[in-house]
Order: structure tokens, then sequence, then C-alpha cells
């Protein structure tokens, strides 16, 4: 089954839309840095943790580990299994406590 290059365009253009509104209403919120790194300190601990295991899972775990098994052999791949386990737990326990407030003199 082909697929209508009308159709993905019209697709690609709705995204880039959409992400571009998205962009501008994140820009116009944007008053200092604390609102740009950190979300004016108001994300919801869980969001902080479940981007922390995203990014743990993706670079660590999936790239790294991926390239010592492929080196090393196949067994290594408990460890990936051991890593991500742990390291989302670590996540959500130490990393996923709501960051204090900067206090300003």
């Amino acid at each position: 089954m082909a697929v209508d290059p009308i159709i993905t365009a019209v697709f690609v253009l709705v995204y880039i839309a959409i992400t571009l509104i998205i962009g501008y209403i994140g820009y116009r919120q944007t008053k200092n840095s604390d609102d740009y790194l950190v979300a004016g300190r108001s994300s919801h601990p869980i969001v902080i943790a479940l981007s922390y295991g995203a990014t743990f899972i993706s670079t660590s775990a999936i790239v790294g580990f991926g390239g010592v098994a492929a080196n090393l052999g196949m067994g290594l791949i408990w460890l990936t299994v051991l890593n991500i386990g742990v390291g989302i737990l670590i996540a959500f326990v130490v990393f996923g406590k709501k960051p204090a407030r900067s206090v300003s003199a």
C-alpha cells in the first residue's frame, strides 16, 4: 500500500504548526532563567523523575550497554536490566523530590 505524499505533507505541516505554537506559548511564559531551566520550579516530582529516567535509559543503558554487549557478548544484557531498575528507583526516590525554591536577597 503506497503512502500518499500529500497526506504525509499535511501531517508534517500540522506537526510543525503544533510544535511552533507550543514553542511560542512556552516562550511567552518564560520570564527568567528559572522559568527556562526548571519550568519556574513548578514541575511535578514525577515529571522530573520520568525525565531523568528517560534520559538515563536512552543514553547509558541502550547506547552504552548495547555497544559493550556487542563487544563482549549478550551475557551483559542483565546489567542493562539491573541498571534500568536501580536507575529508575534512584530517580524516583532521590531526584524525584521537589526542588527547593531559590531565595533571593
